[in-house]
Parts: C-alpha cells; sequence; structure tokens
C-alpha cells in the first residue's frame, strides 16, 4: 500500500482536531510575521554614566506603577476571559468533529467523473475516499433501463438477453484511452468497434418526409387546408441538404466578418436574416428549420443561444460507436466499470453544503435517506452537473470566488430528451432501414417537435424508434404526461407510417426537471468564451476540485471528456495529500 494510505490515516485526534477544523478566520491562525511579540532588544538598558534627573525618576516610577497595575489588570481579568473564549472556541470545533468521519478524499457524484476520479485515487494507493451520489444508481447521464426495470445494473452487463434502453449517452468515441481502457477489460463484447458509424450525425444520409397543407378543390373554396405527408425522392433530398445548408454555412462565414471585435450572434438570428436575404421557396424554409431543430438537439441549446462561432451539426466526423447492444448499455457500462469502488459509493446521499473554510480540509453536509450527515475531508471534489452548480443547490462556505461564480451562471447548459419506443412483433418495423429519419414541417405551432428519430432496430435486434427534442420544445414537453408525450409522437410518426402500432413499451427521459441534473450538458452560449469559462470552471478553490464534462474545454458535453477530467483532478488531489502527508513531510 502507499505510504500515503497509512500515513494519512492515522495522525493523532488532538493534531486532527487543531488542523482540520481550525477556520482560516480563527485568531489561532496568523499569518508568519504578523501579531508576533516585541523583541527584548527593543528595551535597551541605561548606560552605567548616565544619571537621570529627579523629574525622571518620579516619571520613571509612575511608569514602572502603571505597567504593574496594568500587567495586573490582564492577569487577573483579562487572560481568564480570553482562556474562557479560547475554552468555548475550541470546545465548538471538537465538538463539530465529534464522532465525523474523516476521509482523505471525498467525491461528490458517481457519474463518470467522480468514478474515474475514485479508481484513479484508488489505484494510487489512497483508500480512505468517499463517493457521494444523490441519484440511486451509479453512472450520472449515463443511464440504461433494463428490461426488469434496473438501472445500471453491473449483472445485466454480459446478458444478452437484456435489451437495455439509454435515456442518456449512447454513443463512445473511437480510439480514445476510454474505449480502449472498456475494450481491454471486457466490457465492450457485443458492440462493433469496427464499424465506422459516419450515420450518427442526422440529416447526412437520411430519408426525408415533407409535410405540406393542401387545399382540397371545392367549388366554394372554403374547404380547411390539410395536412400532406410525403417521402422525398433520396436525391431531392440530398440536393436540398447540400444547397440549402451548405449555402446558409457559407452565409454564416460572412455573417461573421459583419460582426464588430468582440462581438457575437446566434445561429438563429443568422438564420433568420439568411431567410429574409437569401430564401425565395417556403421549403427551403422549412428545411432550415428542421436543420436548426436538429442542431438543437445535438448540442442541447435553443437556436437564439448557440453561438456562431460553435461547433455546427455536420463538424463532428470523429468515429462512434454504438454502446445500448443487448448485453452492454452505456450505463451498464458505468456501473461495470465503477465495481471496483462500488463500495465506496453512498447511494441516495444529497450533498447540501461544502463548508471549506478549514485550512486542512473541508465538512461535507449530505442527506442520506433523509439523515443529515456530515464527514470531514481533507480533499473534496465536486463533479455534479453544471446545471447543479447554476441552481446553488449545493452551499459552499465560504461562497465561491466571484471569478468562478461568473462562469457559471454565464456558461450555457441545455436540456435534451428522448421518447424511446419499442415494439415486440418484428413485423411491427414498418420504418426505412436507415438510422435517422427527418420530417420536414410546416411553420407553426408543432413546428420543430419530434422531427428527428433515431432508428436502433438493427442494433437492437427488436423494431424500436427514439424521438429526440431540445432546448425550449424539451423544457415544455416536460410538463407534459407520458400519455400527451406519446401520443405528439405517435401522430408524427402516424403521419410518415400509416400503419404504425403503438408500441408495446415506452420510456421518456426529462433531464431539464431530474433534480439532481437539472439539463444534459454544456454548449457554447453566445457572448461568451467556452473554453475561458471551461478552465475556470475547472478550476481548483483551496481544497476543493471541480470536474465533469463542462469543464473540459476540448471535450465537452462527452463521456471522454468527463473522464479526462476525473482523472486530471485525482492528480492533483494524490498530489495535495502527498504533499501533507507526515511520510513525505519527514524525507
Amino acid at each position: 500500500v502507499h505510504p500515503i494510505a497509512s500515513d494519512l490515516l492515522h495522525q493523532d485526534k488532538t493534531n486532527k482536531e487543531l488542523k482540520m477544523l481550525r477556520p482560516r478566520s480563527s485568531i489561532f491562525h496568523r499569518r508568519r510575521g504578523h501579531n508576533s511579540p516585541v523583541s527584548s532588544d527593543d528595551t535597551l538598558p541605561l548606560s552605567h554614566n548616565e544619571r537621570p534627573k529627579l523629574g525622571s525618576l518620579r516619571s520613571s516610577s509612575i511608569a514602572k506603577f502603571c505597567l504593574a497595575f496594568g500587567v495586573l489588570f490582564v492577569f487577573v481579568f483579562i487572560l481568564p476571559l480570553l482562556q474562557d473564549s479560547g475554552k468555548s472556541i475550541h470546545k465548538k470545533f471538537a465538538g463539530a468533529s465529534s464522532g465525523i468521519q474523516q476521509y482523505d478524499a471525498v467525491i461528490v457524484g458517481a457519474g463518470w467523473a467522480g468514478i474515474s476520479a475514485a479508481k484513479a485515487l484508488l489505484d494510487s494507493g489512497v483508500d480512505n475516499v468517499l463517493v457521494l451520489e444523490a441519484q440511486d444508481y451509479i453512472g450520472g447521464r449515463s443511464k440504461s433501463v433494463n428490461l426488469d426495470g434496473s438501472i445500471n445494473n453491473p449483472s445485466m452487463h454480459g446478458n444478452v438477453t437484456n435489451i437495455p434502453i439509454e435515456m442518456g449517452s449512447e454513443w463512445m468515441y473511437a480510439n480514445t484511452e476510454l474505449e480502449d481502457t472498456l475494450f481491454d477489460a471486457g466490457y465492450l463484447k457485443g458492440v462493433d468497434t469496427n464499424r465506422g458509424d459516419a450515420q450518427f450525425v442526422p440529416l447526412v444520409d437520411s430519408p426525408f418526409y415533407l409535410q405540406t397543407f393542401v387545399h382540397e378543390e371545392d367549388e366554394n373554396d372554403n374547404a380547411p387546408a390539410t395536412l400532406k405527408t410525403e417521402r422525398m425522392e433520396d436525391d431531392v433530398a440530398k440536393g436540398l441538404y447540400k444547397r440549402v445548408w451548405g449555402d446558409f454555412l457559407k452565409y454564416t462565414e460572412e455573417y461573421k466578418k459583419t460582426l464588430g471585435e468582440g462581438e457575437d450572434g446566434s445561429f438563429g438570428h443568422a438564420a433568420k436574416k439568411y431567410k429574409e436575404e437569401k430564401l425565395t421557396s417556403d421549403l427551403d424554409g422549412q428545411f432550415l428549420d428542421l436543420v436548426m431543430a436538429a442542431s438543437e438537439v445535438d448540442y442541447t441549446g435553443g437556436r437564439d443561444e448557440l453561438s456562431i462561432f460553435g461547433d455546427t451539426i455536420d463538424e463532428d466526423n470523429s468515429g462512434k460507436h454504438y454502446t445500448s447492444v443487448p448485453g452492454v448499455g452505456y450505463g451498464n457500462t458505468a456501473a461495470k466499470f465503477a465495481a471496483p469502488v462500488a463500495h465506496k459509493v453512498h447511494l441516495k446521499s444529497k450533498v447540501t453544503e461544502i463548508d471549506y473554510s478549514y485550512p486542512n480540509g473541508a465538512i461535507i453536509s449530505f442527506t442520506r435517506n433523509g439523515v443529515e450527515s456530515k464527514v470531514m475531508a481533507k480533499t473534496v471534489l465536486v463533479t455534479v452537473s453544471l446545471g447543479v452548480l447554476k441552481a446553488g443547490n449545493i452551499k459552499f462556505t465560504p461562497s465561491l470566488p466571484a471569478w468562478k461564480q461568473e462562469a457559471i451562471d454565464g456558461m450555457g447548459f441545455g436540456v435534451m430528451d428522448k421518447c424511446v419506443m419499442q415494439w415486440n412483433n418484428p413485423d411491427a418495423a414498418v420504418w426505412p432501414d436507415k438510422e435517422w429519419i427527418e420530417l420536414i414541417t410546416p411553420k407553426g405551432e408543432n413546428s420543430g417537435k419530434w422531427t428527428t428519430f433515431f432508428n436502433p432496430t438493427s442494433y437492437k435486434g427488436v423494431p424500436m424508434l427514439v424521438g429526440w427534442i431540445a432546448a425550449e420544445n424539451a423544457r415544455y414537453m416536460e410538463t407534459q404526461t407520458d400519455e400527451e408525450v406519446l401520443s405528439d409522437t405517435m401522430a408524427k410518426l402516424k403521419a410518415m407510417f400509416p400503419t404504425i402500432t403503438p408500441p408495446d413499451r415506452c420510456i421518456i427521459s426529462r433531464w431539464g426537471s431530474e433534480e439532481n441534473v437539472l439539463g444534459t450538458y454544456s454548449f457554447k452560449i453566445i457572448g461568451r468564451n467556452f473554453r475561458d469559462d471551461s478552465r475556470q470552471l475547472q478550476k481548483t478553490v483551496e481544497n476543493v476540485w471541480f470536474a465533469g464534462e463542462a469543464t473540459d474545454g476540448g471535450w465537452y458535453g462527452t463521456v471522454n471528456g468527463a473522464c479526462r477530467s476525473g482523472e486530471a483532478a485525482a492528480k492533483g488531489m494524490l498530489e495535495e495529500l502527498l504533499a501533507s502527508s507526515p511520510a513525505r513531510s519527514a524525507s
């Protein structure tokens, strides 16, 4: 075992009370050089040949009397008060530590960032670790719902009869350290890692269905318009994609040049100007609206929030592999990956306060199954979502520095949800054998709602469709009942596939309403420098570290980014623990 695993755990109790529980504002904690006693050299003796005058002797006697009286007054009256005050302060903090479990590291959150950090610490010999997770499962926003109703169940991993449904992450980036680690551990058996999923990006090779209002011929011309839905010819659809979307991307480059230095613009505003200046066809405008809705799904922010200097929907050409196949599942894989540290995780443990006002540690308050508890830690890692930080659901004492809070408040954090539908009958799949299906809707109340569908049937082995929705449409959807959501989704599917039947299984995510998440992932919001904000969010405050997808500017919004940030934080925590260990200090 690493020396830190023993040296850090068996320090003298009194030493812990004095060092770990003494707040920086305490009168006991003084900066070197301040409030030091007067040196004896400051009072010089009289030389033997000096003869003071009588007045001087009288003044000296009075001064000596005053000094003697002052000393007596201090000893009789002041010192007892100070001693009582000191005792009460010592008693206060000693009482605070009484019965409180102490840890070298406490990690808040058991998503990929927290799991990766915990594994890194344990692998380095730091065993005195506690992970507090508010949810009742490990994995965070990787969430597999299994056939038996369990969530992120490691025992379901490898069970090929289980068909997981993913409420969160589904694709894994290829050729990353994370994928290599999971592959070598045998956690990706059943995942086709040789397949390049270029079709991961919607719109590129999707069948398009076009909805238009049609007026039936009537002699009075008073017949109401009806909504007609037809599949577009593939070559026509591809031509529309290249012409409209390709031309819009060129337009955005020119649009950027019209902005002043330091100015920013949104994709939504650019699209509005593009329609006004360039488009003459209703169809082209409808198609652009579809792409805007798909962009919201990809980046979780609203089109009027997404920075024109951010990423676009077809720029991500990285290889990805689909993980939600029978016997695997992204969330189940997270739980399997976390198995070596699962005994360190306390589920249903919601952190409410982190008091880091102590010089060598912090006190973390949390509720577990309705019971309030406290623990102490030398280092703390916060991996909760940006949404939870924005909501202020965790109180920091003292308050976080202004630069940290400003980054938290300014960053974009959006919502993206799914409506997952499964059919048991293989003949229920009446839709095309393509991974993505897109619906071009006319401008109206339901425009852009449930227009992008993913078809994982070939991966699952059973008919399945996933409707995607994001931004304001998703927030509205989360106020609806499951029955209302399914009705809206099926109405769109019925328009494209008239013979489709109701699904046998339907699960709907509501990440924006999930109190322990409050959104999906971060995005590049208008008017902010995302990388600068991400760096500020990642920076340590005293003995509190921060990790999660939003802290990794290069891999934001991904599991890979969460893992990288967790491992980086663990490295910093380990260095801090080693530097403060008695064995290291003695050497």
